[in-house]
């Protein structure tokens, strides 16, 4: 080109093409609001499903805990019984299970605070 050539094209718009105003433009929103009735009920009853498998791991985790827990409790009477002395042991026993009756009132009051 030249000094006195000019370049009458631009292409710093893109062509965009516009719909005629008899045609309907669909949105993305459109696409997704038909397909939502039928993913709706399939993710309830997906979400079902989970939600009970998540409530029966915590049924027989709380249970193993609760086995766990009394086994340990009469694991600890047994060593005050054999390292304690007789006239010591309702001691230690008294202050074992004020330990466990205090941890139990702390964990029953955390859990009431976050259900309520």
């Amino acid at each position: 080109m030249t000094e006195n050539d000019t370049d009458d094209t631009q292409d710093d718009e893109p062509f965009a093409e516009t719909p005629a105003d008899d045609e309907p433009v669909a949105s993305a929103d459109d696409a997704t609001h038909s397909t939502d009735s039928t993913t709706d009920s399939t993710n309830s009853a997906g979400q079902k499903v989970v939600r009970s498998l998540q409530w029966a791991a915590f049924a027989i985790l709380l249970l193993v805990a609760l086995i766990a827990t009394l086994r340990f409790y009469f694991a600890a009477s047994n060593a005050i019984n054999e390292f304690v002395t007789r006239r010591y042991r309702p001691l230690f026993q008294a202050i074992f299970n004020l330990v466990i009756l205090l941890a139990s009132a702390l964990g029953l009051s955390v859990l009431v605070r976050r259900i309520a």
